[in-house]
């Protein structure tokens, strides 16, 4: 699917900065050079950011399991330890990742550049909690150590500390106003241009994600209440327009360098993520399936930046549909209707501009074919999340704070996020205005308000979230095991609607047929390991005995 830029296999320096210079005998010819920092670095951004990303990776399929999407692939949560989403991204995180971001900080420390150390630090943390999130005990300590063919797996928690002094570390590498920093910076840092103090705000914010994170255990972690109290005391996080996120361009050769979910779904042989029909009734405030949708009767703006209606609502579909809605045509997550493998490449609701750089929907429906770009991020840390974070500190943990009023900013500042990437893939694409803006947040607040309890209220607050995360699954699915929100499809009834008949034709209905779904399984709380690390390290690794839906696979994920 895609080109690496680089990567290194173990430690040392990279051979391409020795070749082809003249002898200086003056010049110690193994010294590291801003040429090999700057590619290195380059290089870890971008393994970093694919490791959690679509195609080859596991966001598409995990995207099925927080009910942004269904997939036929992995539907009722049959993600299983030889499908090679799992094997790619424990892969690439171990072989390439972590050894890369080892590398920055190995060599930084010895030359005494504290601000690629810190960035060495804060991509490694950001990919070892997204590790433990997926998967709990995982090898760390003895990860990637010269002599150690099979690494013992850690436990989560102790990983969870050693991550804390890490970012903490990092931190302090931002500080730190006497290092020599002797390497260049710049350009090759594709995530803040060497901004030392924006790359601050994006430690303070991983921080105080594995703070929330961990809340349920905070026991667990040392120090935990000073170190949040002394965090927010600080206050000092990204904002809008400083998210930590890869950024992908429409360049195709030599490498392609576009959104790798844009070339599955817009240039792939076969589409394969559908939105899921309960994602689109919180987003249009309906209630067909989801009776207590906490958003009823608000629809929400995001909706053409989100997904693209192919259909128009008075035209056929390619073949017979498993649910619509006017131009909405998709398939239910379980469902036993026969209809879900029909294919509908040129009819079905397509991933839009917004997650992957494709097509903005105008309402007059054709196909995705030859449209978009494929310009949209990888997101890794969001300016959004901040106040949404904060917003359930203040609900579940009593902090200081206006719930309501990080509610409304949150909310804000993921709109934003959407109108700065529809602009960034197609400046004739209109941004999101101001009424549109203060009707969301009249009836979002209002339901805030109407919640009875901090329960209902963290309710609406993470159902936020979840719509902002769109298609930024491995954060959504640990925020849904963290709080238990927003409320998923469990097939409880066996039963599915959909307001439009199971026909090609667009047949709407005055009453939704009603038609069944499998028993939808327990949800998984955790990953099983891949298949391809449990053959080659089966002493130490394994899912012998393994509950996926077990509580505390995860040190953090408990009642």
């Amino acid at each position: 699917m895609k080109n690496k830029i680089l990567y290194l296999f173990g430690t040392g320096i990279m051979a391409l900065a020795l070749t082809g210079c003249d002898l200086d005998i003056n010049k110690d010819p193994y010294a590291v050079t801003d040429l090999d920092m700057a590619q290195l670095l380059t290089a870890t951004e971008y393994e970093v950011a694919a490791t959690f990303s679509e195609g080859y990776y596991i966001n598409t399929h995990l995207a099925s399991y927080v009910q942004h999407t269904t997939s036929r692939e992995v539907d009722n949560y049959s993600l299983i330890p030889g499908y090679s989403t799992l094997g790619n991204t424990w892969n690439q995180a171990y072989r390439y990742a972590i050894k890369n971001c080892d590398e920055i900080i190995k060599l930084s420390d010895e030359a005494d550049d504290a601000i690629y150390a810190g960035i060495g630090r804060v991509l490694r943390v950001y990919t070892y909690m997204n590790m433990v999130d997926l998967w709990g005990d995982i090898p760390y300590s003895e990860a990637n150590v010269a002599g150690i063919e099979t690494p013992k797996a850690d436990d989560s928690k102790d990983i969870y500390n050693d991550l804390l002094v890490v970012i903490n570390k990092a931190i302090a590498n931002f500080k730190d106003g006497e290092a020599e920093n002797p390497f260049a910076i710049g350009a090759n840092d594709l995530f803040y241009q060497g901004d030392e103090a924006k790359w601050l705000k994006a430690a303070n914010t991983l921080k105080l994600k594995l703070l929330v994170q961990s809340r349920k255990a905070k026991a667990d972690i040392t120090n935990w209440q000073n170190e949040l109290n002394a965090l927010l005391a600080e206050n000092n996080f990204i904002g809008n327009g400083e998210d930590l996120q890869f950024p992908h361009s429409a360049t195709k050769t030599p490498s392609d360098e576009r959104k790798f979910g844009f070339v599955d779904e817009y240039e792939g042989g076969q589409k394969s993520v559908w939105i899921n029909p309960w994602f689109y009734e919180v987003l249009n405030g309906k209630t067909y399936n989801f009776k207590q949708n906490p958003l009823v009767g608000i629809v929400d703006p995001r909706i053409p930046y989100y997904y693209y209606n192919q259909a128009t609502a008075a035209g056929d579909a390619t073949n017979v549909t498993d649910y619509r809605d006017g131009a909405f045509i998709s398939i239910f997550m379980g469902s036993n209707s026969g209809q879900t493998s029909n294919s509908q490449e040129n009819s079905m609701t397509c991933i839009g501009i917004y997650p992957v750089g494709g097509k903005f929907d105008t309402g007059t429906g054709g196909v995705i074919a030859g449209s978009g770009n494929g310009i949209a991020p990888d997101r890794m840390l969001q300016a959004y999340s901040v106040p949404f974070m904060k917003a359930e500190l203040v609900l579940t943990e009593g902090i200081a704070g206006d719930a309501k009023q990080l509610l409304e900013d949150g909310i804000k500042a993921s709109i934003y996020h959407v109108n700065a990437v529809a602009k960034a893939s197609d400046p004739t694409v209109p941004a999101i205005g101001d009424a549109a803006i203060n009707s969301l947040l009249l009836g979002v607040l209002s339901a805030y308000d109407a919640a009875a309890t901090n329960a209902k209220k963290l309710e609406i607050v993470m159902t936020e979230k979840w719509i902002a995360n769109f298609f930024n699954s491995v954060e959504a699915y640990s925020d849904i095991r963290r709080t238990g929100y927003p409320v998923l499809f469990n097939g409880a009834d066996r039963k599915i609607y959909t307001p439009y008949d199971q026909t090609k034709e667009a047949n709407a209905l005055a009453e939704p047929l009603e038609y069944a779904s499998s028993a939808i399984l327990k949800y998984p709380r955790i990953m099983w390991y891949p298949e391809s690390e449990t053959q080659l390290n089966n002493a130490n690794i394994n899912n012998t005995g393994r509950v996926v839906s077990d509580y505390k696979n995860v040190f953090w994920d408990v009642q």
